[in-house]
């Protein structure tokens, strides 16, 4: 049989839980006391006029920030986005201490180049260092 709590009882578990820093979820659980007991409680309690602090953050406690179900999106229609120019960039210095030419392509390695890159790019190029 579940045991019957007074109005003060109930008030001062509310209490306890606010000021816990634990969302009334963790509270309740920890407590054994169903979340819709603990709501219908509160609910009886405001109903005869008291006066409680409302869970989470406006209270002072910790709480979890739950992540919204929907987000607004801005959607820009591909005629208004700008193109970006190549030619903006400055360009880099020329500071290269090797150049592959491979095809139509040109892979320039600096000196500084970490070895264990310089054997995955030799690799792809079908060599081995």
């Amino acid at each position: 049989m579940r045991k019957r709590f007074t109005q003060q009882e109930k008030f001062n578990m509310i209490m306890e839980c606010r000021n816990s820093g634990l969302s009334d979820y963790m509270w309740c659980k920890q407590n054994d006391i169903p979340t819709s007991t603990f709501y219908y409680w509160i609910s009886q309690l405001r109903k005869a006029g008291s006066e409680l602090p409302p869970s989470g953050s406006d209270s002072g406690s910790q709480s979890f920030v739950e992540k919204p179900d929907i987000v607004r999106l801005e959607i820009v229609d591909e005629s208004t986005k700008q193109a970006v120019s190549c030619e903006s960039y400055a360009p880099i210095a020329d500071t290269s201490g090797i150049e592959i030419l491979f095809g139509k392509a040109c892979i320039k390695i600096h000196n500084d180049v970490s070895p264990a890159l310089l054997s995955q790019v030799m690799s792809c190029l079908g060599g081995s260092l």
